[in-house]
């Protein structure tokens, strides 16, 4: 993304530990492997500097967890719960609490790309996965509704607007991710989709975010996740992401 924009704009990458603040506007894009250090950066920031920051800490924070995501959007997503080391062998009783049942989709906190997502058929097989999990670390873990899907969609939003979405379809695979080799097509959105994401979107405080869409086999949509890093390599088949980007810090900046 930065070496797009700076064909027309110079841009500055921001050291946690060396802050370069001689900036008008910082797009920050804090990945997961640096969150911890992006996210304190970003506090000094807009604690203590007069900057305008596109995709400001908080939205980070929350859509970079899984489970802060579900937490804020909780009546737009499938039913979830929070699995840590110090609960797994309860995870019976946690699922009949919030009316869980099987097959469920277990996925780590913090990933992407579809890494360590998995669909769980039995209870037995649950416990297994949990009591493997947890013997070799003790990242948190998410266990969420499976929800039979019809159309498995994102969405690139920017500002208050979508600027595409395209269908992603599964090969091979009940996931539909593309580094999965899922194939895509253009899609368009209903206007009460639309809608929902965009409401989605402004209650996390996203300015650019990839927001990824389940439409079930009775045509109900559920947000799935919200992408604060998204990739666009497969959408820039249908748009011309940079370039609403740019556009984008234009009008934010103006």
């Amino acid at each position: 993304m930065y070496n797009c924009l700076s064909r027309k704009y110079p841009t500055t990458f921001i050291n946690p530990k060396k802050l370069n603040l001689d900036v008008d506007l910082i797009l920050s894009r804090v990945e997961r492997d640096y969150l911890r250090e992006g996210l304190k950066a970003l506090k000094y920031i807009e604690e203590n500097k007069d900057i305008e920051v596109i995709n400001p800490r908080r939205s980070i924070e929350v859509c970079q967890n899984k489970y802060f995501t579900y937490r804020v959007l909780r009546e737009y997503m499938p039913v979830s719960i929070l699995i840590s080391p110090d609960n797994f062998q309860d995870v019976g009783y946690l699922m009949e609490d919030v009316g869980l049942e099987f097959p469920v989709v277990v996925k780590p906190s913090y990933g992407g790309y579809g890494d360590g997502v998995l669909k769980v058929e039995k209870k037995e097989d649950l416990k297994d996965l949990l009591s493997r999990h947890y013997r070799k670390n003790s990242n948190n873990l998410i266990i969420q509704e499976y929800i039979p899907y019809k159309h498995d969609i994102r969405a690139f939003v920017i500002g208050n607007r979508i600027v595409c979405a395209m269908e992603r379809i599964p090969k091979n695979d009940w996931r539909a991710n593309c580094s999965l080799g899922a194939e895509t097509r253009r899609f368009y959105l209903e206007s009460d989709v639309e809608d929902l994401v965009l409401k989605c979107v402004k209650r996390v405080g996203a300015h650019i975010v990839g927001v990824d869409v389940l439409i079930d086999r009775e045509n109900n949509p559920y947000i799935l996740e919200m992408n604060i890093t998204p990739q666009f390599r497969n959408i820039m088949k249908y748009s011309d992401i940079p370039l609403e980007i740019l556009k984008f810090i234009e009008r934010f900046y103006k």
